[in-house]
């Protein structure tokens, strides 16, 4: 054995033996890229949204796009007209009490969020407390927040007592 065999050894054997080496990278390469291929072909199809087409669930198609947009258009207004008259009674309110007596899911949703119509004890300083039924959007991740007995800051519109804005 001479020096550059030596070498050769250490480096990772004979001409032979590093040829296999280098062919079984580029054949683990190659399944890689293989696999890649395969994720890559799959992904977009897992990555599609679901539940976002017509309000009874069913996926967004060519035929139906418009009745989409539409009630897309229609839960934006909503949302917006809902988000504005909560700001004003939160500007002009009277500042209050109230404990949530009663929460019942409607079985409505706007943008993924479900409606509640709530049985709420309002108490403005100074006044006998009153009861107060309204129809709240509550988002999933805030719903055991607005759980029975639980305790929140209100805002009451002065021209009208049964409307309320939560403040907290």
């Amino acid at each position: 054995m001479g020096l550059f065999d030596r070498d050769n050894n250490v480096r990772g054997g004979s001409g032979t033996a590093r040829a296999a080496a280098a062919e079984l990278a580029i054949q683990a390469q190659a399944d890689q890229a293989q696999n890649d291929q395969a994720q890559a072909e799959q992904a977009p199809a897992a990555q599609q949204p679901t539940g976002t087409g017509d309000p009874d669930g069913s996926p967004a198609t060519i035929t139906n796009t418009d009745q989409v947009s539409e009630q897309t258009h229609a839960d934006r207004d909503l949302l917006a007209a809902y988000g504005q008259e909560l700001h004003r009674i939160i500007a002009v309110g009277r500042p209050g009490t109230s404990v949530i007596l009663a929460a019942v899911d409607t079985g409505e949703q706007i943008s993924g969020n479900p409606w509640f119509q709530l049985d709420v004890e309002v108490t403005l300083p100074g006044q006998t407390p009153y009861l107060v039924s309204r129809r709240e959007m509550v988002a999933a991740q805030f719903l055991a927040r607005y759980a029975t007995g639980t305790t929140h800051g209100v805002a009451v519109d002065p021209a009208d007592p049964q409307n309320i804005a939560f403040t907290s």
